[in-house]
């Protein structure tokens, strides 16, 4: 017996009759396979070596399906890889093609024969090879296929509707075009209420079980793929069921509630590829005096033609394309948020993951960030969109030891008189800012700072931007420079500090020593020296962290200041 042989009877224990037989033209291997299906049957079978072992290249494979005369045969893939272009999977209903597929397989791809005859015919080329596939095969008596090329509604009713059949196991297989999701709408029913039930599946997944008194109820099959099954055995059946489908809409209207939690969001299929000609949309809600919380964990879609738009009330239409940061997060400007997704008819790709919840509008905006070398920007939330009204937010800033942070306000655009910027250091406020305002620079004395941001309940506007960095003590002032003007005889001479000195600190005495050296010039005894602290770029400065005793040292004389 040969290898390929002895693998196909082992992963098919139901094989009636194999038959290796001479290759077919244009074949290096074939394989024959005959299988009698009953009517209490489940039954699968695979390609040789499933799922360890990939088919063969330039093969072709038969597996020949007969069931009792009376009965229909129900075909799913379990699951199922070939290569896309080359290497396809053909079901023929006598001599009617009912399914072709190739490439990756959804798992619960289903087919149901009209007849009591099925073939399963697979071909590969002699270039790549893949897993090859897994099929499930069971009995029906009725039911059938149904594609889905509109969203407009249409009817499915159980055989004999009103009557309903009794010692039945139908089948309806429905399937939308492009792999569009599929929208199952009960009306009216009823099954007998301990043997029968109606179960719907997305996929391989039951989605819902139906039995007794069948109330309007609806189901999405996500996955394209959507099996309704009747199983009737009770000999006073009862009436059946009467439903409508359609494709279904893509998105969602949802309540963002604190009691649901976060809930997802999601591309049709993620991770494997959307669809083309996409058109989705979700509409989300929250509380009135609550906001949206929008988080995306990860976002790959085509970059020059598939397009996210978060549309937020009067803060706009932001658009997103191609890969995203993950952990990028949007938050609304009032209790509403809108997401569209539209996809062209040319390319593809994973799509988008996200999850959005309900929060307070001051429950995200307590920050905690270490500042290094490298600027990070912080802004009041929503910039350059306007910012909601009664927030209160803070920025926790430090950096590391013999550290200060430089905050530099590219800009400011508040309410004048009541959204108020203020900068606390050591419980004291340092700087208040608020109105249109740009602020070169504010540095500070210590390596723990707050930047805390309120607004009331009236105007709002665009709110702040700032770079934040941190750097030596011994540069304080290169972004803030310190005028030291000598009064001496021949008049007032004033130099930039920080171009003529390097300061050394002692924090333990909490001294400063400067050496200052002029080049060109020797300074006398009687020689007035100060250092103008009033006046850095049109705001309050402070030379360095350490300034409750500062001594110059010029040459080998000392003058307190």
């Amino acid at each position: 017996m040969g290898f390929a042989t002895f693998l196909l009877m082992i992963s098919v224990p139901l094989i009636q009759k194999h038959v290796e037989s001479t290759p077919a033209s244009g074949y290096n291997y074939t394989v024959s396979v005959d299988l009698q299906l009953s009517a209490d049957d489940v039954k699968t079978f695979s390609t040789p070596g499933y799922p360890l072992v990939p088919y063969s290249n330039d093969a072709s494979y038969e597996w020949r399906i007969q069931a009792p005369h009376d009965l229909r045969i129900l075909i799913t893939f379990i699951a199922g890889r070939t290569e896309g272009c080359c290497d396809r999977v053909q079901i023929v209903d006598r001599s009617e093609t009912i399914g072709e597929f190739s490439g990756i397989i959804i798992p619960g791809t289903s087919r149901l024969s009209q007849t009591n005859s099925l073939r399963v015919i697979f071909s590969s080329d002699n270039t790549v090879s893949f897993v090859g596939f897994e099929i499930k095969i069971k009995p029906a008596t009725c039911g059938g296929n149904i594609e889905i090329n509109t969203k407009n509604s249409l009817e499915l009713a159980s055989d004999d509707w009103p009557k309903g059949p009794n010692n039945t196991k139908c089948f309806w297989v429905l399937y939308g075009r492009e792999r569009k999701q599929i929208q199952l709408d009960f009306v009216e029913g009823s099954t007998a209420p301990v043997d029968d039930y109606i179960e719907v599946f997305d996929g391989l997944s039951s989605i819902g079980k139906l039995s007794g008194v069948i109330e309007p109820e609806s189901f999405i099959a996500e996955s394209g793929i959507l099996i309704l099954s009747y199983h009737s055995y009770d000999q006073e059946a009862e009436r059946g069921f009467r439903a409508s489908y359609k494709e279904a809409p893509c998105g969602f209207n949802a309540n963002a509630s604190a009691n649901v939690g976060t809930r997802t969001i999601s591309t049709p299929f993620y991770p494997s590829l959307y669809p083309n000609d996409l058109s989705c949309e979700w509409n989300l809600n929250a509380a009135a005096d609550k906001l949206i919380e929008l988080t995306f964990v990860e976002s790959d879609t085509e970059d020059c033609c598939d397009f996210i738009q978060i549309i937020d009330g009067f803060s706009g239409t932001r658009q997103l394309s191609g890969k995203i940061t993950p952990g990028l997060v949007f938050t609304s400007a009032n209790n509403n948020l809108r997401l569209l997704f539209n996809s062209d008819s040319r390319g593809s790709g994973p799509g988008f993951l996200a999850v959005f919840r309900e929060i307070d509008p001051s429950s995200n905006c307590i920050y905690s960030k270490f500042v290094g070398k490298t600027p990070i920007n912080i802004s009041s939330p929503l910039y350059p969109y306007i910012y909601h009204n009664n927030m209160s937010c803070k920025w926790t800033l430090r950096t590391g030891r013999q550290k200060v942070i430089t905050i530099n306000f590219i800009e400011v655009k508040t309410q004048e008189c009541c959204d108020v910027i203020r900068i606390i250091e050591n419980g004291t406020e340092s700087l208040r800012l608020s109105g249109n305002t740009s602020l070169s620079s504010w540095t500070s004395k210590t390596n723990n700072v707050e930047v805390i941001f309120t607004s009331d309940s009236s105007v709002a506007n665009k709110g702040f931007l700032a770079s934040v960095q941190s750097g030596k003590i011994e540069s304080v002032c290169h972004h803030s420079p310190f005028k030291i003007t000598i009064n001496s005889s021949r008049g007032y001479l004033s130099y930039l500090l920080c171009s003529v000195l390097r300061p050394r600190f002692s924090p333990a005495r909490n001294v400063g020593k400067i050496k200052i050296k002029f080049p060109g010039r020797s300074i006398q005894q009687d020689d007035y020296i100060r250092v103008l602290r009033d006046s850095c770029d049109g705001q309050p400065c402070t030379l360095f962290a350490y300034k409750a005793v500062i001594r110059i040292y010029l040459s080998s004389v000392a003058t307190g200041l």
